[in-house]
């Protein structure tokens, strides 16, 4: 039987999120939205002042989960937070409790920062995994809409 451990990301490990972040990409049927590159993971989440973490949930020698997370701020609260940007359970790993494991891993791990607050985006149409996070305790913001600009 294989043991699932679930541990930070290392450097070494940028092959591996790339490909899970590109299987969650197939999931969703985006894959022609993705600009990112590995070299990508590894420049920014991997230097002095990285701009993400990622946990990695492994079965035995295979990657199985992923969550990739930063720190933010809330003016509102007067504390930071936590903002998931993908999580990512493999289809033979789903209904395990798997994803369950790696959100509360991401607590443990911003828990060291003080943060008061998980906050992350789920597609709308996405009903299973709005359920998902409803089971975790999450809410929808009424009133709020995600608007994004372009830098480059």
């Amino acid at each position: 039987m294989k043991q699932t451990t679930i541990r930070m990301a290392m450097v070494e490990d940028v092959a591996v999120i790339h490909q899970l972040l590109s299987d969650l990409e197939t999931t969703l049927g985006a894959t022609s939205k993705i600009k990112r590159k590995a070299a990508d993971l590894g420049k920014f989440g991997f230097s002095d002042d990285p701009f993400f973490e990622a946990l990695i949930a492994w079965n035995d020698a295979e990657a199985v989960g992923l969550a990739v997370y930063f720190r933010e701020f809330s003016t509102w609260l007067g504390k930071p937070g936590v903002y998931v940007q993908d999580l990512y359970v493999a289809p033979s790993q789903r209904g395990t409790g798997l994803g369950s494991k790696l959100m509360h891993a991401v607590y443990d791990r911003a828990r060291d920062w003080s943060a008061a607050y998980c906050k992350l985006m789920v597609h709308a149409d996405n009903e299973a995994a709005i359920a998902f996070y409803k089971r975790l305790g999450f809410h929808v913001v009424n009133g709020e809409h995600v608007l994004i600009h372009k830098l480059q």
